[in-house]
């Protein structure tokens, strides 16, 4: 993306954001707002910052925090969800936009999740990317969820999470670099369900170096890009999204969060990934349809990472979607 629309804030918290902008041009539509997950910069929303700006949407796309312009504590305290989400409200603040469509996807959801519960009046709609809405749960157990995930699905499912929270989960990611990103864009989606999801399996393959092949979309080229972009900083910051949930850091915070902001309240879509074998779209749309009353389902035949995979089609659905606003 043009690094003249890159900018920089300092969040009341002390964190310093970066960010691309367009601002909006007020022909009547609404900014978008978007926020990425793991392992991802801002520039993997570049489609879709493109499509969206030429068709006279405002546009905020920040580095979250722990990625490329953005700071990147090691502590894994500072990645709690609703302090985050006050970050991005102080971006908001900055560009004095009072509300804004937003469009989350992978942990930016759980970001996501809590701007819309701590901040209800900032949101005009919201979008949700292969991974759905994350209500609150001030007794959310890591442990408990893995079971659960076992009696009910059959599999861990987060099972990779207790790898990524330990301490030499960076180093052996780091070192192992193309093993890594070999596994995380897979060819063939499906290696999720043997190598990622259940608990062990993706030390066993960076320990192993293993490889698979890239698909399509995710050339050699394009994923020494990415790795750049994110070992600009290395990947603690990155891993602390996981550390902070497996040790339950966000549950004093939803405790305080009103049992009435727990539902969604605004249009809201949903945009399953029909190949993701570890966000499953069945059981994030049933959660969606608990939450949200004015639910729209757009099913994209891809894997996780559809910003990536799917640029164009994802770029069509969220204009057509924000249109009808």
């Amino acid at each position: 993306m043009d690094s003249s629309l890159y900018h920089k804030v300092k969040t009341r918290r002390g964190f310093t954001y970066g960010y691309y902008l367009t601002p909006n041009p007020g022909k009547g539509k609404p900014t978008v707002l978007l926020i990425i997950g793991f392992p991802s910069t801002a520039q993997d929303w570049a489609p879709q910052f493109k499509y969206l700006t030429e068709r006279g949407y405002g546009v905020i796309a920040p580095d979250m925090l722990g990625y490329g312009g953005t700071d990147k504590p090691h502590d894994a305290d500072a990645y709690r969800a609703s302090p985050m989400a006050n970050d991005i409200i102080d971006i908001l603040d900055k560009e004095n936009t009072k509300t804004a469509f937003v469009v989350s996807h992978d942990w930016g959801v759980i970001v996501a999740s809590r701007i819309v519960n701590l901040f209800p009046e900032r949101v005009s709609a919201m979008a949700f990317l292969s991974l759905g809405y994350f209500p609150p749960n001030p007794k959310w157990d890591w442990e408990q969820a893995i079971e659960q995930n076992r009696k009910e699905i059959g599999s861990d499912v987060f099972g990779y999470w207790e790898f990524f929270a330990s301490d030499d989960a960076p180093k052996l990611i780091e070192t192992n670099l193309d093993s890594f990103y070999s596994m995380l864009f897979p060819e063939d989606p499906k290696l999720w369900l043997t190598d990622v999801a259940p608990r062990g399996k993706i030390r066993e393959w960076l320990e192993g170096n293993k490889q698979s092949g890239l698909p399509s979309y995710m050339t050699k080229e394009k994923s020494r890009e990415h790795q750049a972009r994110i070992m600009h900083g290395g990947f603690t910051g990155p891993l602390n999204w996981y550390t902070a949930r497996v040790r339950a850091l966000d549950n004093e915070d939803d405790a305080r969060i009103p049992l009435e902001n727990y539902k969604i309240k605004v249009p809201t879509l949903f945009v399953s990934s029909t190949k993701d074998y570890i966000c499953l779209p069945s059981l994030n749309e049933a959660i969606m349809r608990q939450y949200a009353s004015n639910l729209t389902v757009k099913p994209i035949d891809t894997d996780h990472w559809v910003m990536i995979a799917a640029p164009d089609e994802l770029s069509v659905v969220l204009d057509e979607f924000a249109s009808q606003l």
